[in-house]
Order: C-alpha cells, then structure tokens, then sequence
C-alpha cells in the first residue's frame, strides 16, 4: 500500500461518517473508563476542616487581627475598629471575671491583688478590684484524729496514734481526737503566715506536743486511770493556748484510749487484784465486828434480863436515836426489889412451853421429867400422838 492509500484511508477515519460508525461500535449500557483514572469520594473531615479554616480566618479578619487579601493576593487595610472592639470585649470580660466572687457558706474567703491580701470575704456575692484572686477556708469544724485504728476519723485523714513517756518512765500509746476550726476574723492573718494548709501547720504539731507534754508531768499510770480527766483538761488548755494565737480556735479535744505497754498493763492488772483482795479482806474484818458487836448485844440483853428476873427493875427514859424511849432498867445486884421469880410462875411458865412444842404438827413424841410437884400429864389433840413419862 503506498502513501497515498494511506491518507484515503485516514481521511476516511477522520470523517464523520467513520466517527459514526466506530460509535456504533461501543457496547450498549455501559461506559468507558481509562484504567489509569483514580477514583476518589467527597470527604466530610476535609469538608468541615475547610470550611472551618474558612470561617476562622473570616473571623480574625473581620475582628482586625489578621489583613484582608485583595483579588489580585495583595493584603488590605485592617479593620482597626474590629481590633479595638474585640480588645474591649476582653478587657471587659477579665474585668468582670476577676472582679465578681462568690463566697460558698462554711468558707471564707481571703482576696489578693497584685500580692496584697486584703480583709477576708464572708459567704455571698462580693466585687473588688480587678485581676483579684480570692482564696477560699473553711470555717467549719474540722477533725484531727490520732489513733492507731484507721476507723476512729475520716477516711484518709487519721494520723498515727502518739507514743509518750510518763513522769515514772512508763510508756504508753495515746488514741485522742482535736476538733478546731478557723476563726474567720484571722483568715487573712492565718492565710499570710500559715497559707491553706494551716492543719499540717500548726493543729498537728501543737496537739501531739502537748499530748507528749502532759502526759510527761503524770505518772503513766495515774494519766492512764484516776488522773485521766485531769489529763485530758490539761491537753485541752495547752492547745487552745498554742490555736488561738496563730488564729484557729479549739472546739474540743477528747482523750479516747491510753494503751500501756505490756509488761506495765501487766504489773497494773496484779496491782488491782492485790487491791481488790485487800478491799475484801477489809469488808470481811468489818462484818466479823459487826458480828461481834451483835453477840456483845445479845449477851448483854441476857444478862439484863436475868438481872430483871432476879432483882426487878425501874423504867427509865433513854434516847435513841434522837428519840425518847421507855425501858425497863435491872436494879443492881445489891439492890434488888423482889425475890425474883416464883416456883409457881417457872411452873406455868414450863408449862406453856411445853405446850408449845405440842401444838406442833410435826412433834409426834414428848418425853418429859417430872417430880413430884410437877406433873407432866397433858393432853395433847392429834392422831398418833402420845405422851410418854419416864
């Protein structure tokens, strides 16, 4: 084919009736695509992250802070006005930020400017000057607890217990509890020289030095038992003295538990029991006398009423008691008033005796001496029984 065939033939392709019939050509319903083509999808992230960039740096051109660009890429003039309405409307809002404070009830607070502390603030809505910080203290009763048991305080907040020494050498381990709180008058005061942490400051050293102190002045034992409220007032006075003079006040302090150490918890329970034993002996010395005293009565009584028997008697009037009253007074031996008692009053009175014994429901035997003025013959009412003469 020579070159002249060539350009029919590509003439014949460039018109448009071969255009046509390659488009015949074409598959029906589909469409073709260069392989080479890469197939992206619209992004959301990149959508939001332009129109946001936008949007900002709208905003700081609009407010004066960043320069307009022009068609061409130049940059504008700046929007001074917006530059000096958005400083303003900083300005304006650290000034009211750091002027209005709010109190919380229970606190108090304590406001420094530039360094200065000024007079401290009560609960409620207070305005002072700009760029002021205002430092918040509780003013209620707070609790420090010392005690080797983790449960006796707050969660977190219970100190070891206290070791001490008393004025005999003995050692114990002191358990006590300290209730203080800030006296608001002196938040300032306490804020410049103890700073917010004012427990870790002066509450504990104040009331484990005293605790020690005192208990240094008093035998161990003595503060442990019988001097323990003495103790306790004493621990109490020595730190309110070390509180209130650094501005937190003392609600209370309580002395809950002294443990001594063994051998002493020892030599103390033999102590008591040795006093326990002689506190018995000495009741059992003291009913032994009463009793004494009881039989030293009835003898007398005895002997008096055998005087009476004997020699008869006068009545007198003697107080008891803070009380008048009439008895019969013995005469004495020498001076006796009467023979005494006569054969015939000993025999009646032998005879209701005996009566007596046989009135009994369970006497069911009698056997009685006579002779020949007295004669045992009685007649006793009861089934089965009898009277038996020797």
């Amino acid at each position: 084919m020579d070159d002249s065939d060539k350009g029919d033939a590509s003439d014949a392709s460039n018109s448009p009736g071969a255009a046509a019939q390659t488009s015949s050509q074409m598959p029906i319903g589909g469409m073709v695509r260069d392989p080479r083509e890469v197939k992206t999808n619209p992004s959301l992230t990149r959508f939001l992250r332009e129109r946001l960039s936008t949007a900002f740096v709208g905003a700081l051109v609009k407010i004066g802070v960043l320069r307009p660009r022009t068609a061409t890429g130049e940059l504008g003039p700046r929007s001074w006005k917006g530059l000096f309405a958005f400083l303003g409307t900083i300005f304006a809002i650290i000034f009211v930020w750091t002027s209005v404070h709010v109190v919380q009830p229970g606190n108090v607070a304590v406001p420094v400017t530039f360094g200065h502390a000024g007079a401290p603030l009560d609960s409620g809505l207070h305005i002072t000057l700009p760029f002021t910080t205002a430092y918040s203290l509780s003013t209620r009763t707070q609790n420090y607890t010392m005690s080797s048991n983790s449960a006796d305080g707050p969660k977190g907040a219970v100190d070891s217990a206290v070791s001490v020494l008393g004025q005999d050498g003995g050692s114990a381990t002191v358990n006590a509890t300290v209730l203080y709180r800030l006296d608001p008058s002196r938040a300032t005061t306490v804020y410049r020289n103890l700073g917010r942490n004012y427990s870790a400051a002066v509450v504990r050293p104040a009331a484990r030095g005293c605790v020690r102190g005192t208990f240094a002045r008093y035998p161990v034992v003595n503060a442990a038992t019988g001097a323990g409220n003495t103790v306790e007032s004493d621990v109490g006075h020595c730190i309110k003295d070390k509180l209130v003079s650094q501005g937190v006040m003392l609600a209370d302090f309580q002395l809950k538990q002294v443990t001594l150490e063994p051998k002493l918890q020892a030599a103390v329970s033999q102590k008591v029991a040795a006093q326990q034993l002689f506190q018995q002996q000495l009741f059992d010395v003291a009913t032994a006398q009463k009793q004494a005293d009881i039989k030293r009565i009835q003898a007398l009584a005895t002997a008096d009423a055998e005087q009476l028997v004997s020699c008869g008697g006068k009545a007198a009037t003697v107080a008891k008691n803070g009380q008048n009253t009439q008895v019969i007074v013995p005469n004495p031996q020498g001076q006796c008033s009467g023979p005494g008692l006569s054969q015939a009053y000993l025999q009646f009175t032998y005879i209701q005796a005996l009566q007596a014994i046989a009135a009994n429901p369970g006497t069911s035997t009698l056997v009685l001496p006579f002779d020949k003025n007295v004669t045992p013959l009685l007649n006793i009412n009861g089934a089965g029984t009898t009277t038996t003469t020797p």
